[in-house]
């Protein structure tokens, strides 16, 4: 029984299936050997994500400057200094600890922040290590 000519031969379909599967998996292979990017920094709406380029030592806590600019909710402040309470020891000592050891730069950080306070400081309620500590 001859096959019609519209329609292929089973072997051939197969054959057809396996080089689709095979060229996607070639491309997928190749496109897996590429450079992945690093991560990049970025400022959200209550939060930035980046890495501490300036401190400063107040009385009233420690002031940071990220490589990011502020968050959102900060938009506007001096400079874009954010504040660390001095009412918020771990924090403070974490940002001290990391800018004394002298890696702060190269460690990315999520700083989160409650907005501009009535002083017209931009205060960080938290920071998120990941695995910079």
């Amino acid at each position: 029984m001859q096959a019609q000519p519209d329609q292929k031969h089973p072997i051939t379909r197969t054959r057809t299936r396996h080089r689709s599967v095979s060229t996607m998996l070639t491309v997928l292979c190749a496109l897996a050997m590429l450079p992945m990017p690093r991560a990049q920094a970025q400022a959200y709406s209550t939060y930035a994500v980046g890495h501490i380029t300036r401190v400063s030592f107040a009385t009233n806590g420690v002031i940071i400057m990220l490589d990011v600019g502020v968050p959102a909710n900060c938009t506007g402040v001096a400079y874009g200094w954010l504040v660390v309470s001095s009412a918020s020891t771990p924090l403070v000592a974490f940002v001290t600890g990391l800018w004394m050891r002298g890696d702060a730069p190269q460690k990315q950080l999520v700083v989160y922040t409650s907005g501009i306070d009535s002083t017209g400081a931009c205060q960080v309620n938290q920071i998120d290590t990941g695995s910079a500590g």
